[in-house]
């Protein structure tokens, strides 16, 4: 299981250990009992610590939204592996699917590639949309998930 946390092989999730050990997501765990005490409870833990969202964050800081990216990507191939082979049943009859804060795309382009009569689609964040790789197989779509969701015949939430 070690394999999973080195970096040299392809297979690993490096990146999700290193995220989830950075600073920026460390801090609010710092500032939980002042959360807890605060008057406004619309605001998280993250708000508290830093006083902005976590996607405000990544949208001003190239170095961390590239280092979330790779970390909410980094477990995809093995999932994108399993859902492809295993779960063909659910492809079938799709025309569309729009993968909903589908990040860099690789769960996208994993269906559009087993499943090329699928026409697959990313909706993500401006910030997000600009770091990844333009695809003739994935159509890359910026917008807020909270606000619109382009129309398919799925919806993938991973």
């Amino acid at each position: 299981m070690s394999a999973l946390v080195v970096e040299e092989n392809d297979a690993n999730v490096c990146s999700l250990v290193l995220v989830v050990l950075d600073q920026i997501l460390l801090n609010p765990w710092y500032h939980l009992s002042s959360w807890f005490k605060q008057d406004k409870v619309s605001a998280t833990p993250f708000e508290v610590a830093h006083g902005r969202g976590v996607w405000e964050i990544a949208s001003q800081s190239p170095a961390f939204n590239s280092l979330f990216n790779k970390a909410m990507a980094s477990d995809t191939p093995f999932v994108a592996k399993l859902v492809v082979k295993e779960c063909s049943e659910v492809f079938r009859g799709l025309r569309s699917l729009v993968d909903v804060g589908g990040g860099t795309g690789t769960m996208a382009r994993a269906i559009a590639e087993a499943y090329p009569e699928v026409k697959c689609t990313v909706l993500d964040l401006p910030h997000v949309v600009a770091s990844s790789e333009a695809s003739d197989a994935v159509q890359l779509v910026v917008g807020d998930m909270f606000q619109y969701i382009p129309p398919a015949d799925a919806v993938l939430l991973k």
